[in-house]
Order: C-alpha cells, then sequence, then structure tokens
C-alpha cells in the first residue's frame, strides 16, 4: 500500500501484501483509489442498482493463495455509464459476463467516478471497460471476500452458480452435500459372457444413476479437479431369445424355456452404493473430459422371469423370481466421460465379474448413457 498525494494506489503484484486485503483496502478507502489484480482464473460482472458488481476469483502468483472477492461500484442520484466491449460475444450484463484467465483487472474509484477494465491478450483475447459518472457525492464501494481454500454447500444453499462451467468453483478444496446432484441413464450390455446368454444394448437394458449424492473436489490445478463422489446405481441385464435366467438348487442357470412358450424377457437386476472416483480436465469454459474407477457396493440383486404357455382359455402366464442370486459384493467399474455443459456423455466398462461363478453364470458389465446436473 502507498499513499501519494491523498490517492490510495493498490497493486496487487507488488506482494507487500495478499490481494483479500487489498481489495479490503480499496473498498475501505474514501479518496482516490485503484485496485490491480493481475491474471484472474474467472471474472464474472453483473448490473446491479446504479452500478456494476464483479467478482474475482484466483490464485496468487506470490505465495498461492487462493482468493475469491467481490465488489460493488456504487454512484446514485444523476449518473451515466459507458461501456466498451471488444472479443465478447454476450453482454447480457443484466445476467452475468464472465471472463476466463484475463491478463488483469483494474478497478479504480473517485468521489464522482469510478470504473473497471478487464483485459486479455492474443486471438482469443478480449478488452472491458467500464466508466461511471455522477453529479454528487453519493458514491460508495462495497466488498464481500474470503481467503479460505477451502469450500463448503450444503443441500439448497449453493449460491453460485456450479453448473455453468465445467472449470467449477476456485476454491482448492470443496465438500457439496445434495448441492452438485447429478441424474443419469443409460444403455446397458454385457462382455464375457456364460455360453447361451444374450445381454446386449438393444435388448432395452437399462441404467439409472444418481451421482455426487455427496461429494469431495480437490483443485491441483487451474482446470485439473479430482473428486470423490457418493452415490447410487440401478443396472437391470435384460436378456432375449430363446433362454433364461433359472434359480436352480441354489444357482443360477442359463436355461431354456419350456416348449411353446411365449417369451416376454429375463432379467438380473443388480442396486449398488458407489464411490466414484474422477480426475477431470477442464478444456475450455463449457468442455471438459474425465476418466475413474467406480468401486460398486452391491447391496441387492434379484432376477426375474415373464412368459406365458398355451392360447386361449388355456392361456397361462409364468413369473419367476428370486432375490438371492449371490451378485458379487463388490465390483470395479472405469468411466471415461465427455462433458459438454451441462450434459456428460459416458461409457463404463467393468473387469470384474457381476456375479459370484460359483452360483452364476459369468457375464461383466457394460454400459453408456447421459449425465446431466441436477
Amino acid at each position: 500500500m502507498m499513499m501519494l498525494a491523498g490517492a490510495l494506489n493498490i497493486q496487487a503484484q507488488t506482494g507487500k501484501s495478499d490481494i483479500n486485503t487489498l481489495a479490503k483496502l480499496y473498498a475501505k478507502s474514501n479518496g482516490k483509489a485503484t485496485l490491480e489484480i493481475p491474471s484472474p482464473e474467472k471474472v464474472l460482472i453483473t448490473e446491479c442498482d446504479y452500478g456494476f458488481t464483479i467478482e474475482v476469483k484466483g490464485k496468487e502468483e506470490h505465495g498461492g493463495k487462493d482468493y475469491d472477492i467481490k465488489i460493488t461500484h456504487i454512484i446514485k442520484g444523476s449518473s451515466e455509464s459507458s461501456i466498451s466491449l471488444a472479443g465478447i460475444k454476450d453482454n447480457d450484463f443484466e445476467k452475468g459476463v464472465l471472463f476466463v484467465n484475463a491478463d488483469k483487472v483494474v478497478l479504480a474509484k473517485a468521489p464522482l467516478q469510478n470504473s473497471i477494465l478487464v483485459t486479455k491478450g492474443g486471438n482469443d483475447g478480449y478488452t472491458l471497460s467500464i466508466r461511471q459518472k455522477g453529479s454528487d457525492n453519493a458514491t460508495w464501494t462495497a466488498y464481500r471476500g474470503t481467503d479460505s481454500s477451502w469450500d463448503f454447500n450444503i443441500p439448497f444453499k449453493n449460491s453460485r452458480n456450479t453448473k455453468s462451467t465445467p472449470l467449477r468453483r476456485n476454491a482448492r478444496f470443496s465438500f457439496n452435500l445434495l448441492s452438485d446432484l447429478e441424474f443419469g441413464m443409460g444403455l446397458v450390455s454385457a462382455h464375457s459372457q456364460a455360453p447361451g446368454m444374450d445381454v446386449e444394448f438393444g435388448n432395452a437394458g437399462w441404467e439409472f444413476i444418481l451421482n455426487k449424492i455427496f461429494n469431495w473436489e480437490y483443485r491441483p490445478f487451474n482446470r485439473t479437479f479430482l473428486s470423490l463422489g457418493f452415490g447410487v446405481d440401478w443396472r437391470n441385464y435384460r436378456m432375449k431369445g430363446d433362454r433364461r435366467f433359472m434359480k436352480e438348487d441354489n444357482k443360477l442357470t442359463v436355461a431354456p424355456y419350456p416348449d411353446g412358450a411365449d417369451i416376454n424377457f429375463s432379467r438380473v437386476k443388480v442396486f449398488s452404493m458407489t464411490l466414484e472416483l474422477m480426475l477431470r480436465q477442464g478444456l475450455n469454459r463449457h468442455v471438459a473430459i474425465e476418466a475413474g474407477p467406480i468401486v460398486n457396493f452391491n447391496t441387492h440383486a434379484s432376477i426375474k422371469t415373464r412368459y406365458t404357455i398355451g392360447s386361449g382359455k388355456e392361456k397361462e402366464g409364468f413369473k419367476e423370481t428370486s432375490s438371492n442370486i449371490h451378485q458379487k459384493p463388490v465390483t470395479v467399474d472405469f468411466k471415461a466421460g465427455l462433458i459438454i455443459n451441462p450434459i456428460e456423455f459416458y461409457f463404463k466398462y467393468s473387469p470384474t465379474n457381476t456375479l459370484d461363478t460359483d452360483y452364476g453364470p459369468e457375464f461383466k458389465s457394460m454400459s453408456a448413457g447421459i449425465i446431466i446436473g441436477l
């Protein structure tokens, strides 16, 4: 901090104080003041009554400390604003304009004037300049900020729009409970199947997913995230054709239907609680890729087979069920996903058998579908 001729000149790159402290000094200053923040990771600007709010998030170049500050410039009374934009397509300030990886942000204020400057050079560069002028001294600055590296979100209280970008929040660590839910559905198939089995993607087998009931996340780099999430999964392995799943002498077998049967379906259903460890890499504001293992704790499994025999008044329907089919208690999937916000396209492959092969046929799981953030 330097005092020169009554003006407060604050430059974050001096390294004399952290950015959160400098922002507080800037907001408290009653005279002329400037605040320069180099290389912010994310800048969000929105219009409010009589002014603009700017939220700046990033990591300090010296010391590596995370910052998340929000400053509001207000000029009441008779005022005017001028906005100059270059390289920006979305200029709806009422909803907010987001800048990613800017070169610098410069805020300046005086009793009758405020200004905001956001710049980035290069082929994908942009410039935003906002100037406010007033005719009286009804000018002030509001400040909100945190210097914590942790971010906790609880149900229905997450004030940040976490679905707006795959880069997500700026905190180095975050924990979310019911605030980051994802719902997914897809088609299920099997590979390495026992002889006689026919579980394929075209057999109307399905998977339902509820991810991130709670989710822990760590950000080692700007666009790189490591997350561990808890969820649940329902998979329905459906078999068509002339064979069925049948429970016989405490073992699950693949057997033919009775002669003359009108076949409906035969399926194995597995319910799992899941722990998903994902490494996600943001490619740009809206696109990311992720991959990692999923551990499935298979708490319940069952079979159901439906068919009819005969016709007319002699037609009889059969339903064969069992809820004790000796599923493997723990299996592992490997998942790869392409995120085009807010939708993820995923593929999962399991190298482990779904059932205990001492009591049932061998087969391993595959599935593919979409996941949407709620």
